[in-house]
C-alpha cells in the first residue's frame, strides 16, 4: 500500500501499486485486503526432507517481471529469499560467493503480468476509487512461477523445479457470495514475503527429493496446484 510501505512495496508488487495509485486516493488505498494463495501452503512435516550432512550453497537470486530482470525489486526481495533458504535446513550455509565444492542454487521469481486482468483491475479501480469503495470493488490477483535450479556439486547435472503461487488484492465494497481462496495478511509486503517463503521452501523440498529418488527412478511427485485460481462466487 502505498502510504504504508512506499517505496519497497512499489518495487515488489509494482502491479497492486499502479493500480491503486492510478485509480484511489490515498486513504482510500489503505483499506485494501491483501492475501496469499492457500492452494500452495507450508511444508507438511511428513514430506519435509532434510539432507543427512548440509553442506553450504551460493545463491543466485533474480526478481522479474515478465521473465525481464527487475534490479530494485531484487535488491527488496533478496534479504527475503536468503533468510528462507536458511530457514529450510538444507543447507550449512547460505551465501553469495562461490563454495568449495561450488554448489549452486539459482532462483528466479518471475512476477506474471496477464494484460486481461491488469485492464478488469484499472476499470475496476478507477470506479471504486471515485465512490470510496462503496458501488463497487475491486479484486486483482498477483501470479508468481518461482524457478530453482540446483547444482550439488562442479560439474554435476543441475536440478531445476518450477514452483506457482499467487496473491490477492481486494477493496471496495465486494459481492456476498465471492469467496476468496487466500488468507489474509497485515499489508502487502507481508503478502509477498509469504508468497517467497513458501514458494522457496516448496521448492527447496522438490529439489532435495529428485535427489533423494534412487537412480532411474522419478520423485514422488507432489500434488499439482494451480495457484491464482478465480475466486468462488
Amino acid at each position: 500500500m502505498i502510504v504504508q510501505t512506499g517505496a519497497r512495496l512499489r518495487n515488489t508488487i509494482r502491479f497492486f501499486v499502479a493500480l491503486l495509485a492510478a485509480t484511489l486516493l490515498p486513504a482510500a488505498a489503505q483499506a485494501a485486503h491483501w492475501y496469499y494463495d492457500n492452494a500452495l501452503g507450508e511444508v507438511p512435516a511428513a514430506e519435509k526432507i532434510t539432507p543427512g550432512e548440509p553442506k553450504p550453497v551460493q545463491v543466485l537470486f533474480e526478481f522479474q517481471r515478465d521473465g525481464e530482470p527487475n534490479p530494485k525489486a531484487t535488491k527488496v526481495v533478496k534479504p527475503w529469499a536468503f533468510e528462507d533458504i536458511k530457514g529450510t535446513g538444507a543447507f550449512a550455509d547460505v551465501v553469495e560467493g562461490p563454495t568449495a565444492d561450488g554448489a549452486i542454487l539459482s532462483i528466479k521469481f518471475n512476477n506474471i503480468v496477464k494484460q486481461e486482468e491488469l485492464d478488469k483491475a484499472k476499470k475496476d479501480g478507477f470506479g471504486a476509487g471515485l465512490g470510496f469503495g462503496l458501488f463497487g470493488g475491486v479484486f486483482a490477483t498477483d501470479h508468481y512461477v518461482a524457478t530453482l535450479e540446483y547444482i550439488p556439486h562442479t560439474g554435476a547435472e543441475p536440478v531445476k523445479v518450477e514452483i506457482p503461487h499467487a496473491l490477492y488484492m481486494t477493496y471496495g465494497k465486494q459481492k456476498k457470495e465471492l469467496v476468496i481462496p487466500g488468507t489474509e495478511v497485515k499489508n502487502g509486503d507481508e503478502a509477498v514475503k509469504t508468497v517467497v517463503r513458501q514458494a522457496l521452501a516448496r521448492g527447496v523440498n522438490d529439489i532435495l527429493a529428485k535427489l533423494a529418488a534412487p537412480a532411474g527412478e522419478p520423485a514422488v511427485a507432489q500434488p499439482a496446484v494451480e495457484a491464482g485460481a478465480e475466486p468462488a462466487v
